[in-house]
């Protein structure tokens, strides 16, 4: 279940798209390598989002050795995460007694980003996380690829223990259509400014609700690689009402179709977008020039569309339209 931080526009996950995993979501399929099947652009740590770290002093810290929960237990109360602002204890497979040694030390009260991706933690694992009272300054936390399932999200959404987070990462979680209207609904997400469900079969039931949510506002990333949201999802996302402030939006494996192409094209909702990926999603000529002739993506400096089906009528509309900007 390796949840792989690649930064948003790597061409490496375009192909790995193109090559059969987008909308397999389910319960974590990520694999160590970049070009595999299952690799997602991961909002987690070091993965651009400096920003939402501004003002953060102190240092990363892997603890490369704590490879047990014993060791890591030892680590904490020795005092290594002094002057720490980032740990990242992603792939240790350490299960959900990981999330309630991390959620019970004062040892963590520092940090700014934590990344416990691939670590088994389920739903138990991350509600000892949600919980913990030393936790409250994070901005920054890394779920992906722990199987939290609906429930996991339930958990989060009910929590009241990261006030703080910026930027949230659940990809590869087999996260389904019920938890996307769940965090929906979830006050948790009303500072979230980066948002990754990639590589969780959340649907368009539940891309329409987070399209519909009230508490998206300042939202400005939205990662759904891999979501099966196909036509229906993105019609909504591109006539939402709240997300207004998103600059990046990445669809990549979704089924969109020319149906979907068509309505990001003329839909008002996402004016503010400057990154646009719709690599592998089966759209045709008629989506290529429906989008080099939108009035609604005037903003846009990046788009990808790595592994369609239209032809060179297509993409000589989009060249016309975007020049160096399209990712082709």
């Amino acid at each position: 279940m390796r949840s792989v931080s690649l930064g948003f526009g790597s061409a490496a996950l375009s192909a790995a798209l193109v090559l059969g995993c987008g909308g397999s979501g389910g319960s974590g399929t990520e694999p160590a390598t970049a070009s595999a099947p299952g690799a997602t652009a991961s909002a987690g740590i070091g993965a651009g989002n400096d920003a939402d770290l501004a003002g953060a002093q102190g240092k990363t810290e892997e603890l490369a050795d704590a490879t047990s929960l014993d060791a890591l237990g030892k680590r904490l109360s020795g005092g290594s995460l002094k002057g720490v602002a980032r740990l990242n204890l992603a792939a240790r497979g350490l299960g959900p007694g990981l999330g309630k040694l991390l959620g019970g030390s004062s040892a963590v009260s520092g940090l700014a980003a934590l990344d416990v991706s691939d670590n088994d933690l389920g739903s138990e694992g991350v509600r000892a996380l949600a919980g913990s009272s030393h936790l409250g300054g994070l901005r920054q936390l890394d779920l992906g690829g722990n199987d939290i399932a609906d429930s996991g999200v339930d958990v989060l959404s009910t929590s009241s223990g990261l006030p703080g987070l910026k930027v949230l990462n659940l990809s590869g979680n087999g996260i389904g259509a019920a938890g996307a209207r769940t965090l929906a609904l979830a006050r948790l997400l009303d500072g979230v400014r980066s948002l990754d469900l990639s590589m969780n079969p959340i649907t368009a039931d539940g891309a329409g609700a987070l399209a519909g949510s009230s508490h998206t506002t300042n939202l400005h990333s939205l990662f759904l690689l891999g979501c099966d949201i196909g036509p229906a999802g993105a019609t909504a996302l591109a006539r939402s009402s709240g997300l207004g402030a998103l600059k990046v939006l990445a669809l990549s494996g979704n089924g969109v179709g020319d149906e979907g192409a068509r309505a990001l094209a003329d839909g008002s909702g996402l004016g503010a977008l400057e990154t646009l990926d719709l690599s592998a999603n089966g759209i045709g000529d008629a989506g290529a020039q429906a989008l080099a002739a939108s009035s609604h993506l005037g903003a846009v400096r990046s788009l990808e569309v790595f592994g369609n089906d239209f032809g060179e009528k297509g993409a000589s509309a989009l060249r016309k339209r975007f020049g160096s900007r399209l990712k082709l």
